[in-house]
């Protein structure tokens, strides 16, 4: 048996390698005889880090289609998937019409498997309310002629059930949840802040932010501040703009990208709690049992919190000012023990979740 796994990957975004690497445990754990390979935007850096076979993935544009043509990329792309079983589009928020390129792109890729006759599993998405006739009308073609769909938020089960009659749909639990953490709780006096920028942010955001950090340095004088990119290069620059604006400099440490899971579970469980507006930055801190603030910069981060009980600990952009940040921050910390306790109770409950889903598909797979 063979997988095809196509998702945003080798892109250097920290949250859809975690897909990757959850879902590859995923089917190695269920069939470990399965051949596997995936289509990356960096295929050699996908194959040295995760040890899968790994191919570019289908061009999705003039340029790239003629490249691909010329260095026959397409071709061996094409030939690994004719090869598959299956195919899996693994998860995350990839046909969000936010960026209607981003919409292109996977429904390229998606396409594609659909013409070479593949099953195709879509996996741990999240699906927020089409904002244009046109996405609507490309969701419900891709997701209605899909064989299997799990979905990781009930908002997303829901917009994908009201636009196709009758479409069994599975809900799941994000695949972080199948990679567990190796380290000790170890809490030292810091804080990670996870952040990106937002098209359409509050004016006065990126200022109310750095108050909020200024106003909890000012508080605890021996309290560290670290800065931790999920995807290279745009959050690098954002959160440069933030420290700009922080008083203190010389308590804030600027750490470097990373993919390597185990390293970013370690700074997680060294740290007292997470602030972040990236999505999986939210969910390692879930995963790491650490307390967090979570910014709601798209809909599948208040869904997905709201799926796991867990709306309380969310903040709107429009919301976060420094009185309501350092409120929720004064709060969670005199409740730390039940905070954590929840937390451990919402992981484990979704491990168990994860195990019930990919029982669903082992049956799917098997008839």
């Amino acid at each position: 048996m063979k997988f095809g796994i196509i998702g945003n990957y080798g892109a250097s975004n920290v949250g859809d390698e975690l897909i990757l690497e959850g879902l590859l445990a995923t089917i190695r754990k269920s069939k470990p005889a399965a051949e596997i390979v995936v289509l990356s935007a960096n295929p050699s850096h996908t194959r040295e880090k995760l040890e899968v076979k790994s191919v570019h993935k289908f061009p999705a544009g003039p340029r790239s289609i003629f490249s691909y043509l010329l260095n026959g990329n397409f071709k061996k792309t094409k030939a690994q998937i004719k090869e598959c079983d299956y195919v899996i589009v693994g998860g995350g928020g990839l046909f969000d019409d936010s960026s209607f390129k981003a919409i292109w792109i996977w429904t390229v890729q998606t396409y594609m498997a659909y013409s070479l006759k593949k099953k195709v599993i879509m996996y741990g998405q999240s699906i927020k309310e089409p904002r244009s006739s046109l996405t609507k009308k490309i969701i419900k073609k891709l997701f209605k002629k899909s064989s299997f769909v799990a979905v990781r938020d009930e908002d997303s089960k829901r917009i994908i059930k009201k636009l196709i009659r009758g479409k069994k749909v599975h809900l799941m639990p994000d695949l972080l949840f199948f990679l567990q953490p190796k380290f000790k709780q170890a809490k030292e006096n810091k804080i990670i802040l996870c952040l990106r920028d937002q098209p359409g942010k509050p004016q006065d955001f990126d200022k109310n932010l750095a108050k909020s950090i200024n106003y909890l340095i000012q508080k605890d004088e021996a309290l560290q501040i670290d800065f931790l990119p999920f995807e290279k290069d745009s959050d690098e620059r954002y959160h440069e703009q933030i420290i700009e604006k922080i008083a203190e400099k010389g308590r804030v440490q600027t750490r470097d990208f990373t993919e390597k899971r185990h390293k970013i579970e370690k700074l997680f469980s060294e740290s007292k709690m997470v602030i972040g507006v990236r999505l999986h930055s939210v969910l390692m801190a879930i995963n790491t049992e650490t307390p967090f603030i979570a910014i709601n910069y798209n809909p599948k981060v208040r869904n997905l919190l709201k799926t796991l009980g867990l709306s309380k600990f969310v903040i709107e952009p429009a919301d976060a000012t420094p009185e309501n940040i350092t409120q929720l921050y004064k709060t969670i910390l005199e409740k730390e023990d039940q905070v954590v306790k929840k937390l451990k109770e919402v992981k484990e409950e979704q491990m168990r979740k994860h195990e019930l889903t990919v029982s669903s598909l082992n049956k799917f797979i098997i008839n």
